[in-house]
């Protein structure tokens, strides 16, 4: 079948035929009665979006040597969530951070490293780079599950596109493509969902549709619709704060969601693709809390809204020449984030957030059938700018007309900084057995701005007020030297005065990053793997123009450090793929990945006191490196086993982290992080999470029943002056699930989520943001 197809492939001695082996027989001469085939197609491989492993987890994941996941469109589809980070809390070694839960953007923990660009998150290889200052998470990315086709997150960088920038990985939220909703042989197709629930899951519907309007395009269209409202904790157990809280209801948890996407895929030649994409996300919510001290117990609230736009576009050249497999992306992304502060001293503060990326990359693939082996080369680049822009719907002018509208906008700092990245790999497969991999890129930034730092008040002396003599008591009658001494003349102060530097931020620079892979397979089931590889990480806007105040009570809080310098990362990780079919039936699969690393970070970022060059004699924060080496340490597994009646599988993430505990200010003064002169606090994992997933399948398959177990160790970060609100115990969480298939197009899907009310704050978070109560959940998938 696969002759003269361009398919490579090689029976081996036991009639096992390899397909993309590097050698084939040559093309048989005609047979009499042979039939020759047209050329077929053949998918999959990074393209596909399920198969054989955890939740669905496509194949290929459990054939690269690599520490990578996927969450599948099977594991999408099949749990109802409030926000499409409950995705990210099935997967080994990751975590959505919940710290400020009433925001629905997602902030993804991947081994310990978050926010700042540390992991870098995108929406079809679109970077999303917004930051918004808090007290807890900063980094945020808006996105709905309706259109998401799958998720691919790598934990360590590559020499490829995706890891410019980035320090510990990457996450990329691939959305749908026509031929997810046309089936084969058809013309058009697409998909309705509709979900509703108990604890205010309201609604949660969306419609997709794509048309192949020729043999040559195709067009998609879809609008979602998720209303959210605040949900009641669980019953069982009891939470720290009462400030979040409205008897049970955690404060301002809904959320609504509207969403689209558009796309046009064209094969513009038999060689030549082109896919134009644009999603749209358009949140809006509430954030807030009782505040006893600055407004007497009364609520603060602030309505938000977000619009994340992301414009994408991509060429395809796959000539038929082993020297060319080109892909080129262009992009552009903008956030805008809207506020309204109400009932605090922010009612004149920063109302408009935005954030724009402009970016792209072109990478090509040239193999090479060598004497020795097979050779392949990818080599290419990648580039972003950001421009961050803080605005005030009003400013904040003193009496006196001094204009101080940059200390309430400085937390979040507008900015500009550009990434540039050069990349090339070689992978040299000498044997069926043997794979060696070695890359090298580099990587440079320069980020330019401006920041405005106010100094310590001062109060000029005007005049002074007349003293007064001496006064002595008569004599007599009283006995002489009888006397009161008089009063100094007192100064006379002008108006209180703030001296303002405008600070103008202009730095760059780059490395060079290697990195290798070296994976075996001494039998067709097994591939363990070893890697290395280095990364880099330059401050982004919000650590290199940090300046203002905090909250509106001071003018002079922060500063930007001049002196700060990016992060580096090495990283160690062993590793081994296991699949394997048909162990104890016919149709039975068993997938497992299980991967070990060490990590070594210098130069973390965290934030410190500094004294700055205009006023030194008063402490700002700043962002600082930490002094010495930050390790994280851990092991990963994911396995997953299939004999169609039956399924369990799970994860397990075990992880320890020793994070650096003090910084050097620009003046040489070693200080330590809890001294209370360094960060709010550092994010940690717990040091264990064991998911396990099973079920059975009846009627032919029509009907799945299941259930999930997740156990979650304690929480508790070492670093940071608030970390006490951040300490929280372990958990144990019971969900079940189900669905029942009318028929191939039809299918009705239901679960029971928190089954014992438990009442806890996921792991990643506040102990002051619960998790939802027990909560029921009801979904009809319909295809056309």
């Amino acid at each position: 079948m696969l002759r003269n197809t361009g398919v490579t492939f090689r029976v081996t001695a036991d009639r096992t035929a390899i397909i993309g082996a590097t050698a084939s027989p040559a093309p048989d001469a005609a047979v009499p009665g042979a039939i020759q085939l047209d050329t077929l197609e053949v998918s999959g491989g990074r393209n596909a979006i399920s198969g054989s492993g955890y939740k669905g987890t496509p194949d290929w994941v459990y054939q690269a040597p690599a520490a990578v996941s996927v969450i599948s469109r099977e594991a999408i589809e099949s749990s109802p969530t409030r926000n499409a980070r409950d995705l990210l809390d099935n997967v080994a070694g990751v975590y959505a951070n919940r710290s400020e839960a009433q925001n629905p953007g997602i902030s993804v923990n991947i081994r310990g490293l978050q926010d700042q660009d540390r992991i870098a998150t995108m929406i079809d290889g679109a970077r999303q780079s917004f930051q918004r200052s808090a007290h807890g998470a900063t980094q945020r990315t808006y996105v709905d599950t309706a259109f998401v086709r799958a998720v691919d997150i790598e934990k360590s960088t590559t020499s490829g596109v995706g890891s410019a920038g980035a320090l510990g990985g990457s996450v990329n939220f691939r959305t749908l493509l026509a031929e997810d909703l046309i089936a084969p042989g058809k013309q058009y197709g697409g998909q309705v969902n509709v979900t509703t629930g108990t604890n205010q899951f309201n609604f949660d519907g969306s419609t997709a549709a794509a048309v192949r309007l020729s043999d040559r395009f195709s067009v998609l269209g879809g609008i979602s619709y998720k209303n959210i409202g605040a949900y009641d904790i669980g019953k069982n157990g009891t939470i720290n704060s009462a400030a979040t809280y409205a008897g049970d209801v955690l404060l301002f948890s809904g959320q609504e969601v509207r969403s689209s996407i558009l796309k046009a895929e064209a094969q513009a030649t038999e060689d030549v693709k082109v896919t134009l994409g644009w999603v749209r996300n358009d949140s809006r919510f509430n954030t807030g809390n009782y505040d006893f001290v600055l407004s007497n117990g009364n609520l603060v609230k602030a309505t938000e809204g977000v619009v994340n736009n992301t414009y994408t576009s991509a060429l395809d050249w796959k000539p038929d020449s082993e020297l060319i497999d080109l892909k080129a992306r262009f992009y552009y992304n903008n956030l805008r984030n809207n506020r309204v502060e109400q009932g605090s001293v922010l009612s004149t503060g920063p109302s408009n957030y935005v954030m724009g990326t402009l970016g792209g990359s072109v990478e090509n693939t040239s193999s090479f059938a060598t004497g020795l082996g097979g050779l392949a080369f990818n080599y290419g680049m990648e580039a972003f700018n950001d421009d961050g822009k803080t605005m005030l719907t009003r400013g904040f002018v003193a009496a006196d007309g001094t204009d101080y509208s940059s200390t309430l906008s400085g937390g979040t700092p507008s900015g500009k900084r550009d990434i540039v990245s050069g990349f090339g790999n070689a992978k040299y497969t000498p044997t069926d057995w043997l794979t060696i991999s070695g890359g090298l890129r580099y990587d440079w930034y320069h980020a330019v701005g401006s920041a405005v730092v106010y100094g310590s008040p001062t109060r000029d002396i005007i005049g002074y007020t007349p003293g007064t003599p001496p006064t002595c008591l008569p004599s007599p009658p009283f006995p002489p030297g009888i006397c009161f001494p008089g009063t100094a003349p007192q100064p006379i102060y002008g108006p209180e005065y703030t001296p303002r530097y405008d600070t103008h931020v202009d730095k760059s620079g780059g490395a060079l990053l290697p990195s290798v892979t070296i994976a075996v397979k001494p039998f067709e089931w097994l591939q363990p793997f070893v890697k290395y590889s280095k990364s880099y990480r330059p401050p982004t806007i919000m650590e290199s123009f940090l300046n203002g105040g905090h909250d509106g009570n001071s003018i002079n809080e922060y500063a930007p450090n001049p002196a700060l310098r990016p992060e580096r990362g090495e990283t160690y990780e062993l590793g081994a793929n296991v699949s394997s079919n048909g162990i104890l039936t016919e149709r039975d699969t068993f997938r497992f990945k299980a991967v070990g690393f060490y990590r070594e970070i210098v130069d973390y970022i965290s934030l410190g006191k500094i004294r700055y060059a205009q006023s030194n004699t008063f402490n700002y924060t700043s962002y600082v490196n930490l002094d010495g080496i930050t390790r994280m340490k851990g092991i990963e597994v994911e396995a997953n086993y299939d004999a169609r009646f039956l399924y369990i599988g799970g994860t397990i993430t075990r992880i320890d982290t020793e994070f650096a505990d003090s910084f050097t200010s620009p003046s040489g003064r070693s200080t330590p992080i809890n001294s209370g002169q360094g960060a709010a606090i550092i994010f940690e994992q717990p040091k264990l999470r064991v998911t396990l997933d099973a079920g059975v399948r009846l009627f032919e398959e029509r009907l799945t029943l299941g259930a999930r177990v997740t156990d979650v160790s304690k929480t508790e970060p070492a670093l940071g002056s608030l970390r006490s609100g951040y300490d929280m115990p372990g958990y144990r969480v019971y969900d079940i699930y189900g669905s029942y298939a009318f028929d191939p197009m039809t299918k009705l899907r239901f679960a029971v989520t928190n089954l014992t009310d438990v009442a806890y704050a996921p792991a990643v978070g506040a102990n002051f943001y619960a998790a939802p109560g027990r909560t029921a959940t009801v979904s009809l998938n319909y295809k056309f």
